[in-house]
């Protein structure tokens, strides 16, 4: 079922859609690729000025705020919403492909601010 929330882009909806309604996997798991992913943006950032590294960070302390909320327990709707967010951003052909212009990690940015604004978690939407 499509998870249709305020704050996320037409032209991100269907990879958001494909990610929510994908099945669940444990917050260990998603943590896991997130920090993977983070390593592999903040390595490639050296040689790729293309990277926006302080959106990079504030996106993931986003997700880890809202793995953190997973990993309290919730309903699986929100589990679906967290989940979305977090692959959402560590996939790297998504609307924007993130290392390829300086503007690769804005749709990552407003995909994870409209997840943490609609889990009411605004404290987490700091540099977004």
């Amino acid at each position: 079922m499509p998870a249709t929330i305020p704050g996320i882009p037409h032209e991100s909806q269907a990879l958001f859609d494909r990610l929510h309604d994908a099945p669940l996997v444990p917050a260990a798991r998603l943590r896991a690729e997130l920090e993977a992913y983070v390593a592999r943006v903040t390595s490639s950032a050296e040689s790729n000025e293309m990277v926006d590294l302080a959106l990079c960070e504030a996106i993931t302390r986003c997700c880890e705020g809202l793995l953190a909320e997973l990993e309290g327990g919730v309903d699986e709707p929100t589990a679906r919403l967290v989940q979305a967010a977090v692959r959402y951003f560590v996939v790297e052909e998504d609307v924007e492909p993130d290392g390829e212009s300086l503007w690769g990690l804005d749709d990552d940015a407003v995909v994870c601010a409209a997840v943490a604004q609609h889990l009411e978690r605004v404290d987490l939407l700091d540099g977004l």
